[in-house]
């Protein structure tokens, strides 16, 4: 019995790989094959599995290339199969013959659900108009929906006359009792055939189909405001008294939608035709603009904002002039102003000043227009320009509460009025907190060369240092450097105390050799105080040397210590944070030394040299191991500084030869100096670590 079970076993093994090389062995010739019989026979052998299916695909696609109308009864069998129907379908639809479309016309009336929809799509793509009355039908027959669907598309692929019959009557129609898909298809596929009769130029059909989609009260409205939209453009120059109807309200074609779709829709269109029909329908739209509904008439002037420009008429701007004029219509005013920033139009758009005074919305709005305008208004309309600046200039005086008054500052600061500038010092010394902080600011913006004690002035009494540092530099780094700094020592020059303390930061940030000449001048009086402080703060790196100097001198020549400290301190600040040579830093940290009373102050050279990295400095610092008060000082930059050089150069052998000169002398002065440092220090942790570099 085991014997007769393991010879079958055996036997069924045999009769599968036979079986899988047969095959593999069909699959490979189907593949490569143009036998029409062969092929032919690999979709009548076929089964469902996965393999079958493969190369019944196969087989079809050879079919597509290299079949007859003798195949077609075998592909015909697959379309009534759901796994294997696309196959069919894909080599019927390739094929060049009449029986190909008479086999899909009988199938799609045989079939039904999903192959029936295949067969539907196939017929779409041949593209016959002889499929039109069989898909008229199916669709009456057939209340499926999916079924239904493939009709519209269908339909709108095939694109004939007859096609576009079928599919306009059918958006006539009543279809609310269409499911939404049904519709939503219905809707997309006129949309798509009008789509393809506005490329031939056939406008007329065009039109038409659009207008069937927007005018069916049953089609969804996303796609009824669709078929509106493209027949307006369509219309081109025909549109605009259409156009200028919905905008004034005497129609819609939306049926049964609200009249804000239709214009909404209306008003798209202008950015959107030719600029020559655009231009026309502007000018018609403003010459109706009156007879616009009111709560229309803002939208209108937003939406035209940026669409006027060159080329377009000059009427839209009496427009805006004249809604901007409308105190009773906050909403059209404010329109009016954006607008008017929009589309950069080189006339000014007047607000009068108790409408946007007391309208927060308006006062942004109006503050962003003047700030960019104002310019605009200087070049091309010197007389509104004139008078813009006077009534800004009379409103400042005016007695108006404090928010308004913040705004009116606010527009002097942004339009940059310079003729503002004397109610701003004013307002800047009688008013407090927001308002004078906005006046200063405003003056720092608008104030020239020729007017700086303007600004001056108005800063007297401000006990803010930092504000007062603020406001001033905003000033002066618009104005050229040397003439600045030349007229701030002028007015320093007739200054009181309290006064010049509060210049002498603007002198620091203006910088240069004038600025610097006035605040060394300043160390000579009531003012050395600050002045001295001021030196110690510099930082324009072109000054570092000159600034030395001053500092120096002050320590040279000062009998305070306060002030003696503070030229040492000074001086050695400019070599420990400025870029100059290191020979030059050794050098005035040997003058620094010199020069210095303090232990404290002549300690600072060794900060010098830990803040560069060089082997010069180990032995610059060691110079001074001499000094029995600051031996362990030279010592530990010594120490500190070959530390450093070791760790940014961890291969490099100070006791290894070298042919590099520079090298060499280098790694001397480190060998040297650890040397040095181990037979001098006293302290325990830095002989260690000298002794560790060696």
């Amino acid at each position: 019995m085991q014997k007769k079970y393991f010879m079958t076993l055996a036997l069924s093994l045999v009769v599968s790989l036979i079986s899988a090389s047969a095959l593999a062995q069909s699959w490979e010739q189907t593949q490569t094959s143009t036998d029409e019989d062969l092929l032919i026979q690999a979709i009548v052998d076929k089964g469902d599995s996965p393999e079958d299916i493969h190369n019944v695909n196969v087989a079809c696609k050879r079919l597509s290339i290299y079949g007859t109308p003798k195949a077609i009864p075998a592909l015909v069998a697959l379309l009534s199969n759901e796994k294997q129907n696309f196959n069919g379908r894909f080599a019927l639809e390739a094929m060049p013959f009449d029986e190909a479309d008479a086999a899909l016309l009988q199938a799609a009336q045989d079939l039904t659900g999903v192959c029936r929809v295949g067969v539907i799509d196939s017929l779409g793509v041949r593209g016959k108009d002889a499929a039109v009355p069989v898909l008229v039908q199916i669709a009456k027959d057939d209340a499926d929906p999916a079924v239904q669907k493939a009709v519209y598309v269908a339909l709108s692929a095939i694109a004939s006359a007859d096609a576009q019959t079928a599919l306009l009557a059918k958006a006539q129609e009543d279809l609310s009792a269409l499911p939404f898909e049904n519709q939503r298809a219905l809707a997309d596929s006129v949309l798509a055939l009008a789509q393809k009769r506005e490329e031939q130029g056939q406008l007329a059909d065009a039109v038409t189909l659009y207008l069937s989609v927007a005018q069916n009260e049953t089609f969804p409205l996303f796609t009824r405001k669709a078929g509106l939209y493209r027949s307006l453009l369509c219309q081109r120059e025909d549109a605009i008294p259409t156009v200028v109807a919905i905008l004034k309200g005497e129609t819609n074609p939306l049926n049964g939608a609200q009249p804000k779709d239709a214009f909404n829709v209306a008003l798209k269109t202008v950015r959107e035709f030719p600029r020559e029909v655009g231009a026309k329908l502007i000018a018609a739209i403003c010459d109706a603009f009156n007879d616009l509904p009111a709560e229309n008439q803002p939208i209108v002037l937003r939406a035209f904002g940026a669409f006027w420009g060159d080329g377009m008429p000059t009427a839209p701007a009496e427009i805006l002039a004249k809604a901007a004029q409308k105190n009773d219509e906050p909403m059209l005013q404010l329109a009016a102003v954006l607008a008017a920033t929009d589309q950069g139009t080189p006339t000014f758009v007047e607000v009068p000043f108790e409408a946007w005074a007391k309208s927060d919305e308006l006062r942004s709005a109006y503050l962003k227009y003047a700030a960019l305008y104002a310019g605009k208004l200087e070049k091309y309309d010197p007389d509104q320009y004139a008078k813009f600046c006077q009534e800004l200039t009379d409103a400042l005086a005016a007695n108006l509460e404090a928010d308004q008054l913040l705004f009116l500052v606010n527009v002097a600061e942004e339009s940059r009025i310079k003729q503002t500038a004397d109610n701003l010092v004013k307002i800047a010394s009688t008013r407090q907190g927001k308002l004078r902080d906005a006046a200063l600011a405003a003056l720092a913006e608008i104030v020239e060369l020729d007017d700086l004690e303007l600004l001056v002035n108005a800063l007297n009494g401000e006990t803010d240092d930092q504000k007062v540092d603020w406001i001033l530099r905003a000033a002066c780094t618009r104005m050229p450097r040397e003439e600045c700094a030349a007229k701030v020592a002028e007015l320093f020059a007739a200054a009181d105390v309290d006064a010049q303390n509060k210049m002498l930061p603007l002198l620091k940030q203006i910088g240069g050799q004038t600025a610097l000449n006035a605040v060394a001048n300043a160390c000579n009086g009531a003012t050395i105080d600050k002045a001295t402080q001021i030196l110690g703060e510099w930082n324009t790196p072109e000054d570092a040397e000159a600034v030395a100097k001053v500092c120096l001198t002050i320590a040279q020549q000062a009998q305070d210590a306060k002030y003696h400290s503070r030229g040492v301190r000074g001086y050695i600040r400019i070599a420990r944070q400025f870029d100059l040579p290191v020979a030059t830093k050794i050098a005035m940290c040997q003058t620094a030394f010199e020069v210095a009373r303090r232990p404290e102050d002549k300690k600072l050279i060794f900060e010098v040299f830990k803040r560069n990295i060089i082997a010069d400095n180990v032995g610059a610092a060691l110079e001074y191991v001499k000094y029995d008060e600051f031996k362990e000082d030279a010592c530990e930059a010594a120490v500190f500084v070959a530390e450093k050089i070791h760790v940014s150069q961890p291969d490099w052998n100070w006791n290894e030869p070298t042919d590099d000169q520079n090298k060499a002398n280098a790694a001397k002065i480190l060998v040297d100096g650890m040397k040095k440092v181990v037979e001098t220090t006293g302290n325990a942790d830095l002989k260690a670590r000298a002794q560790k570099l060696l």
